[in-house]
């Protein structure tokens, strides 16, 4: 079977995650993907402890079932290989800084005249029309940015941590996908392509939607509390845990002790306990052997007894105990355990890859599941540069007009 985006061309300017990330989501489901990389290949290409050279395990997670042309878009014989790109394309993906963009015709207009048909992403770090929107900024700069630093909580000898897991990258990412999917569908109807535009702050504020709220007749003191006491608080050298104790002073709706959603220390490992559901919750209580009134309180209370009871088992017993009588509850597991957990891998959430430098991998899988037309984690990344060759071949240029965009260093070719 198909997958969704067959017969759909991306072409891919981008370098890090967001770009990267989002062509591979579309590749999964089928699209044919060209990756245009510079003379020196992606920028997560070189890193510490390479694979082979060209080869890390940066570039091979975000970069499956690509091809790969290197261009220096600095080169103006280049403009030509790039515009017969652009002609071929359904979606044109680009995440290089605004000024670059502009000096070399890919910004949407110029784009456009060339492919009215276009779908065309934006990737920006702030946005694309605020006071900040030129600004430069990476996944670590808009996790302080955006407050989800904060959110997050790591701290680290005092300092907040930026989240590892360059959580700012994976949601834009996915926010892209998701704008291309829903412009391609708008072009079915109208023929036309659109201009899809995301940011890190975008990205990074929506996974804080839980807490995004202010009722202006209600929330008063949340202007008072970033005002005053922040700047303050700040000035002392608060902890985070200052810092929110004194916010929690202040909130009129803040939230009590959640002892059915939290984690408890068991007598050889950590549980996570998610009794969100009233029914949930009543079964907790016949389990805790307490009123279910007081699990219902969520209060210190009932934490306590609780903590009190589940250190005296296993998390294998207590797994087993909550999840037949239908409460949600897993153990804490490391990630290092997930690539090689027997439902991950029956989920198809991680897959098996050959690559032709670096042998066998073990990554990501297709994280999404279509009946009809489904996503395929397939092929391996690219090497460098490996389809340049075939590709301007594709793109109308004879071998001697191959030879010569080589030979003035507009193109590079790789091994095919």
């Amino acid at each position: 079977m198909r997958g969704p985006f067959d017969g759909i061309t991306v072409v891919e300017f981008g370098q890090f995650v967001v770009v990267p990330f989002c062509a591979q989501l579309l590749a999964d489901g089928g699209a044919r993907v060209i990756k245009v990389e510079p003379p020196t290949g992606d920028a997560y290409r070189s890193g510490p402890a390479p694979l082979a050279p060209g080869e890390t395990r940066q570039f091979l997670i975000k970069n499956r079932g690509k091809q790969s042309i290197a261009i220096d878009l600095g080169n103006a014989r280049a403009q030509e290989v790039v515009h017969r790109l652009v002609e071929i394309a359904d979606v044109v993906l680009v995440n290089l800084s605004p000024a670059a963009v502009r000096r070399r015709g890919l910004d949407y207009e110029g784009v456009a005249a060339r492919n009215p048909r276009v779908v065309y992403g934006a990737v920006s770090a702030f946005g694309h029309v605020g006071p900040e929107a030129a600004l430069p900024g990476m996944d670590v700069v808009v996790q302080a940015r955006s407050g989800l630093m904060s959110s997050l909580g790591a701290e680290d000898d005092g300092l907040p941590h930026h989240s590892e897991v360059q959580a700012a990258d994976y949601s834009t990412a996915m926010l892209l996908f998701g704008g291309v999917a829903a412009a391609l569908y708008a072009r079915e109807r109208t023929g036309a392509g659109q201009k899809v535009e995301v940011s890190l702050l975008g990205g990074a504020l929506a996974l804080q939607n839980n807490s995004l709220a202010h009722v202006h007749g209600e929330d008063g003191w949340r202007h008072q509390f970033v005002e005053e006491h922040l700047p303050r608080l700040r000035k002392e050298g608060a902890t985070r845990a200052d810092i929110e104790r004194t916010r929690r002073t202040m909130r009129p709706d803040a939230p009590v002790h959640t002892a059915h959603y939290r984690t408890f220390r068991t007598s050889d490992g950590v549980i996570a306990i998610g009794a969100g559901s009233p029914g949930a919750r009543g079964r907790l209580a016949v389990v805790a052997g307490v009123d279910e009134a007081l699990v219902r309180s969520g209060g210190e209370a009932f934490r306590a007894r609780l903590a009190e009871l589940v250190a005296t088992r296993t998390s294998a017993e207590w797994v087993d105990e909550l999840r037949a009588r239908d409460v949600p509850v897993a153990e804490v597991r490391h990630l290092d355990e997930m690539l090689f957990d027997p439902h991950v891998e029956a989920e198809g959430l991680v897959a098996d890859y050959e690559h032709e430098v670096v042998g066998r991998y073990r990554g990501l899988g297709a994280p999404l599941r279509l009946s009809g037309t489904p996503f395929t984690a397939a092929a391996a990344s690219p090497s460098f540069a490996g389809h340049t060759t075939e590709l301007l071949a594709e793109l109308g240029f004879d071998a001697a007009e191959a030879a010569a965009l080589r030979d003035c260093g507009a193109v590079v070719t790789g091994r095919t």
